[in-house]
């Protein structure tokens, strides 16, 4: 009986322990949990589980001294009693400093949220939530004239439509987006709903689109409208640069092409005198033409000669060689645009016969060369003056049935806006609805505007394209100062912004409080993060319209798949010299050249009442200039406007 008391009691660690170690049990319970906590242990939340599972853990030799040999002492089993209870400590600890936290942010993001919450702020790391995605479509099948102009698909997958067309006549557009955001892509949807209203499209391209040209020349052919592609970086001649002008109108184009204005500084007296060459050039180079147009055309042999002369040639008359040291600037530009063969064709298309063609003009120039800079900027400048003459002339007819007719609506596509910008451009953003003139213009930063030719500030450019554009279309922007700016355009909404309450524990661990305080806050309604990440053909559409709920939406564009069998970048084709005699008619020339001289010489008809028209309001004055080249220096005071020429201040002398 004895020796089975004395096996028990050498097996019983626990009678042992709570008998002769019951001070030590709790000397070391306290200490893992500090003995300032001594004092607030019911209002620390989790105590009982941590204390529950490190006494667990502690007790865990009681298994393990009834499997040990009888032989080890009772030292080595206190020992490992020792380890347990130090590993259920540490255990402990861990939880109260890590677990504990994790646990609380597990269960936080399972909370159900009042309804009185109204947004919150964008988290960078979480957009795909912010910006649900939208999957690719052809933009084909939602052209509907009959619902409006179609822009794209919102984030609920319907589309988005100009609804009122006069959301679309009377409102420019402007689109932004970083490099191969997809701004060409809403261009292309644009541009042919452009077409099928009737417009004439006028395209500058500064880079040389991959797909524009055979998609817009597609449609050309579907609609029966003309399609003209002039390549002004290929020395091929295709168009007279020159021809068919006014002095004044031809002598603003220079002025501006060759950022010629006055700046409002010392340097605006050779500014002036290089303006005052220019306008005599312009008098000669109208009065040339002019005499041109009258007269028979043809040789004694049945040749068709030129009728006007090509920028080259009429310089070379003019004799602005020996202008060079007193006009160096002006003389030194036009050297350059006389070296473009593009331009020089003598008896090539004007640019006013490609406008009152209507269809659409393709235009390519070079965004990285500066003298294809000066011919873009001619090119817009001078489209501008020739919806304006326009406008004009339709408003003169006598009877609104006339003036109903002969109204015509004009879309220009500027896409990289600062290769083509001018003050004249810029300035016409104000008035050129009035004249039938919509731009539809493409830029990727605001950084980029600083670009601009010498007499244009690049604040005042913002202000005319932001301030005058009332249709937005937004890209992904890479650069902050952008994003910020287009940001601030989408307006405010109102979001309730949460602010957590944290505690910290005795062994110095924080943790999320289940308070939560709610304060109102506002952000903007597309903020910074979501533009900087839209994806690829994603954009925020931008517009006041009573129909439409918010001002900004999410917009989804997508590609139109172009034509294999469509060349919309052959150039534009001219009219050589030939025979054009009955003989050389029925056996020289195949059938596609017969109807080209037939229409040409239709179309050189035509232009040569304009023409006549024209001189008879008296802009030609063949006064302006002498004979042998040299400059008329009383040119400024003795110009006198015809009778018919107008006084008053008219939309045509709004600019200049």
């Amino acid at each position: 009986m004895s020796q089975t008391t004395n096996q028990l009691m050498q097996y019983s660690i626990v009678t042992l322990y709570l008998v002769e170690h019951i001070n030590y049990l709790m000397f070391a319970g306290l200490l893992s949990y500090n003995i300032p906590l001594v004092f607030k242990l019911k209002s620390e939340s989790g105590y009982i589980i941590r204390a529950g599972i490190m006494a667990l853990v502690s007790f865990a030799i009681i298994p393990v001294a009834i499997f040990l040999p009888p032989e080890y002492s009772i030292g080595l089993k206190l020992f490992g009693w020792g380890i347990c209870f130090l590993a259920g400590i540490a255990f402990a600890s861990y939880g109260a400093r890590v677990i504990q936290a994790k646990f609380a942010l597990v269960l936080s993001r399972f909370t159900v949220k009042s309804n009185i919450r109204k947004g919150a702020k964008t988290d960078i790391r979480y957009m795909d939530k912010e910006l649900p995605a939208i999957p690719n479509y052809n933009p084909m099948k939602y052209i509907n004239l009959k619902k409006g102009v179609f822009v794209g698909l919102d984030e609920q997958v319907k589309p988005i439509y100009l609804s009122n067309l006069e959301d679309w006549y009377k409102r420019h557009f402007l689109i932004v987006g970083a490099t191969r955001s997809g701004k060409g892509v809403a261009m292309q949807a644009l541009g042919i709903q452009s077409l099928m209203l009737g417009e004439t499209l006028i395209f500058l391209d500064p880079k040389g689109d991959k797909y524009l040209p055979h998609i817009f020349k597609q449609q050309c052919a579907k609609l029966g409208v003309p399609y003209n592609y002039v390549d002004l970086t290929n020395p091929t001649p295709q168009i007279n640069l020159v021809a068919d002008f006014t002095s004044r109108d031809l002598k603003n184009c220079l002025v501006e092409s060759f950022s010629q204005r006055e700046l409002g500084s010392e340097s605006d007296v050779y500014r002036k005198n290089e303006q005052e060459f220019l306008e005599s050039l312009a008098n000669f180079i109208c009065h040339k033409n002019a005499e041109n147009i009258d007269g028979d055309h043809h040789d004694e042999t049945g040749t068709l000669k030129y009728i006007n002369k090509s920028l080259t040639e009429l310089c070379d008359e003019f004799g602005i060689a020996k202008y060079t040291d007193k006009y160096k600037s002006s003389v030194s530009d036009l050297n350059k645009l006389c070296n473009i063969g593009s331009i020089n064709a003598a008896n090539g298309k004007s640019l006013t016969e490609l406008f009152n063609g209507g269809g659409c003009i393709y235009i390519v120039g070079d965004l990285l060369d500066e003298t294809m800079k000066k011919i873009q900027r001619f090119i817009f400048c001078r489209m501008v003056q020739l919806a304006r003459n326009h406008s004009n002339y339709v408003d003169g007819l006598a009877s609104k049935a006339d003036r109903d007719a002969q109204e015509r609506n004009i879309t220009v596509f500027a896409d990289e806006l600062v290769a083509h910008i001018s003050k004249f451009v810029a300035e016409s953003y104000t008035v050129s609805l009035g004249w039938g003139l919509k731009i539809i213009s493409a830029i990727q930063d605001l950084k980029l505007m600083k670009g601009a030719p010498a007499d244009l500030d690049p604040e005042f450019l913002k202000g005319a394209i932001f301030g005058n554009s009332q249709n937005k279309l937004f890209y992904r922007a890479d650069d902050i100062d952008t994003a910020d700016f287009l940001s601030d355009m989408t307006g405010r909404i109102q979001i309730e912004e949460e602010q957590k309450l944290v505690t910290r524990n005795s062994l110095n661990s924080e943790k999320l409080d289940r308070q939560t305080r709610l304060t109102q806050a506002e952000r903007n309604y597309f903020d910074r993060n979501m533009i900087l990440n839209l994806k690829q053909f994603e954009a925020i559409f931008c517009a006041s319209l009573g129909y439409r709920k918010t001002i900004a939406s999410l917009c989804k564009t997508s590609p139109i798949t172009a034509p294999d069998d469509v060349n919309g970048k052959q150039i534009i084709k001219i009219m050589h010299s030939r025979k054009i005699n009955e003989e050389s008619s029925n056996s020289s020339l195949n059938n596609e050249d017969k109807a080209f001289i037939a229409s040409w010489q239709i179309e050189q008809s035509q232009h040569k009442q304009l023409i006549n028209d024209l001189t008879k309001d008296g802009y030609v004055n063949s006064q302006n200039y002498q004979n042998n080249g040299e400059l008329n220096n009383e040119h400024t005071n003795n110009t006198k406007p015809s009778s018919n020429q107008k006084t008053s201040a008219s939309k045509s002398d709004y600019l200049f």
